[in-house]
């Protein structure tokens, strides 16, 4: 290969990339292994702008220190280390003639274990469906209505989904406005190019996380940690799987039981949008003997919270409430949903809460017995 190419490939990672892949008439700059190492290079500098820009400017986890270091110093250094090397890398084998892509970088970091691209035959309506999966917090409220499709890229795509919305509300939080409009940005840049790439050529991406463990997941695991604690400081061992077995089992016989019982009650009264919406969705209580109990009480739960966000002045977590109403929304149509974790707090509160008016009821019956006053007529 001409010694030209090679040396204009090279320079591309001296911050000449963008230059390099302006149009060009001379042959060696408007070359095909020019543009493709312009490409990478690109591509790594924007990466080191955009470290210097969250964890530098803006200071992103500096209230963590490791001794006398920072946080966002030492994950700083270590990603532009990180670039630094890849930098080197690209320059070698640059000088060798290869061709490399931004793709082998997957290839060195494993990140192809995590990120699969395949050619898909989908129609307008599917399309369409992957593309709003990726948007966050609409998404969620329209997962009902594919419940019952098994998916893989479909849910995977919600769990990326629910993870990226879930750090960029967790920045939303910590008050880096910059940060969570640029995060949310670049976001959307990338759902418009998925976009673009799933309408022309048919391509889906598929991020491979079926590792991670959705809500209903972690809260069986969750049961099944409590019951293996007690089961060892009760002399009553039992293996980690064999109880996680038995806690499924009983999971998914309570949620026969539930259907069952749901069944034998009326229809409900009250228009479902009146369920959304906090503290107006206590006239729902009309509905709490019908077959929407459990969503009754599930709004509850959320009502509740939201007052108590207005009490403590913690006006910035009705972000993360949202997310419930969300998911409550997108359950709405099983109509044994119950908010995991949540709602097993509200049964304890309602078991206390039904024990101690029923003592206050006998106590009070008591004591109007001792008041009974005894008349006697004298003859």
């Amino acid at each position: 290969m001409d010694k030209k190419i090679i040396n204009n490939a090279i320079s591309a990672y001296f911050w000449l990339g963008f230059l390099l892949l302006l149009p060009s008439k001379k042959e060696n700059i408007n070359n095909i292994f020019v543009k493709k190492h312009s490409k990478t290079a690109v591509f790594i500098h924007f990466l080191m702008f955009l470290n210097y820009l969250i964890f530098i400017n803006y200071k992103l986890l500096w209230w963590y220190s490791l001794f006398w270091f920072y946080l966002n110093h030492v994950i700083a250094t270590t990603i532009f280390l990180w670039l630094f090397w890849a930098i080197l890398y690209w320059v070698y084998k640059a000088s060798l003639g290869d061709d490399l892509l931004i793709s082998d970088l997957a290839q060195k970091t494993k990140a192809k274990n995590l990120v699969e691209l395949k050619n898909s035959n989908l129609n307008q309506e599917w399309i369409f469906t992957i593309i709003l999966s990726l948007i966050p917090i609409i998404w969620f409220t329209l997962r009902g209505r594919f419940y019952n499709y098994k998916s893989n890229i479909l849910e995977n795509n919600i769990k990326f989904n629910l993870i990226f919305t879930l750090i960029i509300s967790i920045v939303f939080l910590f008050s880096f406005e910059n940060i969570w409009f640029l995060f949310l940005l670049i976001y959307f840049i990338f759902i418009w190019f998925y976009s673009v790439m799933i309408i022309t050529k048919k391509e889906v991406i598929n991020f491979k996380l079926e590792k991670i463990k959705t809500f209903k997941e972690l809260y069986i695991l969750f049961l099944t940690t409590i019951k293996y604690i007690k089961n060892y400081f009760t002399n009553n061992f039992k293996i980690f799987q064999i109880i996680l077995d038995e806690t499924l089992n009983k999971f998914n016989e309570n949620k026969l039981k539930d259907k069952e019982m749901l069944s034998s009650l009326e229809d409900w009264k009250i228009k479902k949008i009146f369920y959304y919406i906090p503290i107006i969705n206590l006239i729902s209580f009309i509905d709490i003997n019908s077959k929407n109990k459990f969503h009754v009480e599930n709004w509850f739960i959320i009502t509740v919270l939201f007052i108590l966000i207005l009490i403590f002045k913690l006006n910035i977590y009705l972000l993360f409430l949202l997310f419930l109403i969300s998911f409550s929304i997108w359950y709405f149509e099983k109509k044994d949903y119950k908010i995991y974790f949540l709602y097993d707090i509200y049964a304890i509160f309602k078991f206390i809460f039904l024990k101690v008016f029923w003592f206050w009821k006998k106590w009070v019956s008591l004591k109007n017995k001792k008041n009974e006053i005894t008349f006697e007529i004298e003859k």
